[in-house]
C-alpha cells in the first residue's frame, strides 16, 4: 500500500520591477534589526552582519523574479513528532532543491543573483563559526530577508499569499518558502 503524501507542493512565480520592490518592501534597518534577534546572526556567511551595505546589492539590479514553493499539509496541521520528522527530513530537501533551481536559473541569466529561502545550508557547519572564509562562495547566497526585504509583504502583494506562523510546537496548515532571482537592468 502506498504511503499517503504528507503535503502538496505548488510553485509560484512573478517578476517585479526592483525599483517598486525596493520602495515598498525593502527596509534594511528594520529587517536587520530582526536578524540581530535571530540565533543565526553572525553564525552563517549568508546572514548579517555583512561587510557591505545590503542596499548596494538592491541598487545593482532592475527586477526581481520571486520564486516560492507553497507546501500545504494534506491533513491540515502536523503534530509534534510529524513536525520534527518534516523539519529534519523533508524541509532540507525542498530548500536544497530550490537553491539548486535558483542557481541553475542564475547561470542561465548572465549578471543575475539568486536569493535563497532562509540561510545557506551547503555546509554542515558554516566556516564563519570557525572564523574562516566561506568554503563554498560559488554557491553561498543570501536570502531576501537577510538583505532587508519583506518576504511576508512580497508574498501578499505579488503572489496573493499570506505567511502562516507556527503556534507552539505545531506547524501551520501551509508553509511558503520564498527565494528569488535579482535580474540585471536589461532583463
Amino acid at each position: 500500500m502506498e504511503e499517503a503524501k504528507l503535503y502538496t507542493c505548488t510553485t509560484l512565480e512573478r517578476t517585479v520591477p526592483l525599483k517598486e520592490f525596493r520602495e515598498t518592501l525593502v527596509d534594511v534597518p528594520r529587517f536587520l534589526g530582526y536578524c540581530r534577534d535571530c540565533p543565526n546572526c553572525g553564525q552563517f556567511w549568508s546572514c548579517p552582519p555583512f561587510e557591505f551595505d545590503p542596499m548596494t546589492l538592491w541598487m545593482r539590479y532592475g527586477a526581481i523574479r520571486l520564486y516560492a514553493r507553497k507546501l500545504v499539509f494534506t491533513k491540515g496541521r502536523l503534530f509534534p513528532g510529524e513536525r520534527r520528522a518534516f523539519e529534519e527530513r523533508e524541509l532540507p530537501k525542498i530548500k536544497e532543491d530550490m537553491a539548486r533551481t535558483l542557481l541553475r536559473r542564475e547561470a542561465e541569466v548572465p549578471g543575475s543573483l539568486a536569493l535563497f529561502p532562509g540561510k545557506c545550508e551547503w555546509c554542515s557547519v558554516c566556516a564563519r563559526r570557525e572564523g574562516k572564509p566561506c568554503r563554498t562562495p560559488d554557491r553561498m547566497r543570501y536570502s531576501i530577508e537577510a538583505l532587508g526585504g519583506d518576504c511576508g509583504g512580497a508574498l501578499e502583494k505579488y503572489l496573493e499569499e499570506t505567511l502562516q506562523w507556527a503556534r507552539g510546537n505545531r506547524l501551520p496548515e501551509q508553509i511558503i518558502l520564498l527565494g528569488g532571482l535579482l535580474l540585471p537592468e536589461n532583463e
